[in-house]
């Protein structure tokens, strides 16, 4: 289905994302091209395909599924639909990378991934934290004990006062608030650089005013590697922090700047080796995303993040809501 050149891209779901940092990824990112695009509204289809310089333009997504020029198709539609999206997009043969959250439900993810897995297409998850400047230094400075036994981790994650729009204010399409829309990036992040899964959590949540899906969600994790982190993902509070401190019991990283796409930041470092500092672009995460998901299905690899990675996400936010609905510490299997 691919060359040894590149694979042709198909996006379904034409907001922002797809507008502002999908389309100009697939454009900046080796090995991928722009083949076709699929709105409802087949006038916005065509005036994306012409600003993205993509060949073809459906209103239909079987349509989209139909294009030979289609390798891998990425889906920027609303949280409720993705699970139903990427099973036809596994039957049709096509590899898949989803917008996060993979599925409103744990069974709509499992559902997910087992299609994608007995079609034999690579399921990838848009959690590009992992792929800023400086993440991939940050998880091997921790593997080689740089900083000693990691005991604690906090995070902070957030646009600044940005509340939830549209049909991210409904729970039955939206699924949580604040939590898949930021917290997400800040759990799948820990569990890339750690090395480590969650095995209890407990969350707290605020809900602005006016809204059913939380604006604010504070998360406590404790991972197997014995290591504990806070994490902060809100849409509420005017002048966030985005910021991400790692501590072990021989010294500390902190990043300034770094948890949010598109910022210039820094990372600093005290350890075994003595102190030293960086400074990073976020700018990048989209396209090595993009990149990354492109050589995968090039080399017959598994993609990082995996749709494992998002099984694991759908589980770890399925037990923050019961966490926040029981008020008490929801403890997660391997």
């Amino acid at each position: 289905m691919t060359n040894d050149e590149q694979i042709g891209w198909g996006i379904v779901g034409l907001g922002r994302i797809a507008t502002e940092e999908i389309a100009p990824a697939v454009a900046a990112a080796p090995h991928s091209t722009l083949a076709c695009v699929v709105s409802r509204d087949a006038a916005k289809a065509g005036e994306f395909a012409a600003r993205h310089g993509a060949t073809a333009a459906y209103d239909d997504y079987q349509a989209l599924l139909d294009d030979p020029a289609v390798d891998a198709v990425y889906i920027a539609t609303p949280n409720g639909m993705h699970a139903d999206q990427v099973v036809a997009a596994a039957r049709a043969g096509k590899h898949v990378l989803c917008d996060k959250p993979l599925a409103t439900s744990v069974a709509e993810a499992q559902r997910a991934v087992a299609e994608c897995e007995a079609a034999g297409v690579a399921l990838g998850i848009t959690f590009q934290a992992r792929n800023y400047e400086g993440m991939d230094e940050v998880r091997k400075l921790l593997a080689d004990g740089e900083i000693g036994s990691v005991r604690l981790a906090q995070v902070e994650l957030a646009a600044g006062r940005n509340l939830p729009k549209g049909w991210r204010t409904d729970p039955a399409i939206a699924g949580a608030g604040a939590m898949h829309n930021m917290g997400v990036h800040a759990y799948d992040l820990l569990r890339y650089l750690f090395g480590a899964e969650v095995t209890e959590v407990t969350a707290v949540v605020d809900i602005e005013p006016g809204y059913e899906v939380d604006t604010l969600a504070l998360a406590l994790l404790r991972f197997d590697n014995g290591a504990l982190a806070y994490v902060n993902a809100n849409q509420s509070l005017s002048d966030p922090q985005r910021d991400i401190a790692i501590y072990g019991t021989e010294g500390r990283v902190v990043g300034r700047d770094v948890t949010r796409p598109n910022l210039q930041g820094s990372f600093s470092v005290t350890g075994r080796s003595g102190s030293r500092s960086r400074q990073v672009d976020t700018g990048g995460g989209f396209v090595a995303t993009i990149g990354n998901f492109a050589e995968a299905v090039l080399r017959g690899q598994q993609p990082s993040p995996s749709g494992r990675d998002g099984l694991r996400s759908v589980e770890l936010i399925d037990a923050m809501t019961r966490s926040v609905r029981e008020r008490r510490t929801i403890t997660l299997g391997a």
